[in-house]
């Protein structure tokens, strides 16, 4: 039998364990970006890839921006470890914040990291990702960029040529991931196969590769950065628009689509 004095040994450890800095970080934690911006507007990515650009140009002579304070939550393009956020400022005053805080919650946040801009700049922000991340890009290989074009042109031909099968083939990663979010490939599979088929795809003939993610991923993108393909109309419940063939990674000798 536990006498009084250990229950009440055992009550005082649990309330020094649950002090304990660990134990604030006993949730799967999320981090985000905040961002107050007095003048001007900014553009951010995490690891390289495109996040959000807010606000207005300096020379447009307006005296401020409509919205001063933004947040959002950075739920894509993690990595294990060391994450960057890169933050293109042109304005002259502006703060920005990486917070962690546990998912599903909307306070209690914890400041990660901090930048202040009083002139126009890029500064880089940093967090740590703990935890378990199943993305489907992060089974792809680093090992340059070599077959790349190849298999941009067999997409590009394989659009002009109206043929569904290799297009939902190439962004078999892509709808890979969907069906880990959500349960199941029917549905995007279905989607992808009835608009392809039934609306002609827009096909960029010039585009520029850029390296993110470390090099694990390519982003492609054309003139006024317009994806690679893209597939627009009109059915029985509305408009729709469709882009393709931006994130491309290699997973062992083939190169596909991982995100649009």
């Amino acid at each position: 039998m536990i006498g009084r004095k250990s229950k009440i040994g055992i009550a005082i450890a649990i309330a020094l364990i649950a002090g304990m800095p660990g134990a604030a970080l006993a949730c799967e934690v999320s981090h985000g970006v905040r961002a107050k911006l007095e003048s001007g507007s900014y553009r951010t990515t995490l690891n390289d890839v495109f996040v959000d650009d807010r606000g207005h140009s300096v020379s447009s002579g307006k005296k401020g921006p409509s919205q001063t304070s933004f947040e959002y939550m950075l739920t894509e393009w993690l990595v294990p470890g060391k994450n960057i956020v890169n933050i293109d400022f042109d304005g002259t005053a502006a703060e920005f914040e990486i917070f962690a805080r546990c998912k599903g919650t909307y306070d209690d946040d914890r400041i990660v990291d901090t930048a202040r801009f009083t002139s126009p700049s890029s500064k880089q922000l940093s967090f740590e990702h703990e935890g378990l991340l199943e993305y489907t890009y992060l089974k792809a290989n680093i090992a340059g960029d070599e077959g790349l074009l190849d298999a941009v042109k067999k997409l590009q031909d394989a659009a002009r040529a109206g043929d569904v099968k290799t297009i939902v083939h190439m962004h078999g990663p892509m709808i890979e991931e969907f069906g880990r979010r959500m349960g199941s490939t029917d549905g995007i599979t279905s989607y992808l196969r009835s608009i392809l088929s039934s609306h002609p795809a827009v096909i960029a003939e010039t585009f520029t590769v850029k390296s993110v993610m470390g090099g694990r991923v390519y982003e492609i993108l054309g003139a006024d950065d317009q994806p690679l393909i893209s597939v627009s109309g009109k059915t029985e419940d509305g408009s729709f628009s469709w882009p393709g063939g931006v994130y491309w990674a290699r997973f062992g000798d083939e190169w596909a689509v991982v995100a649009n």
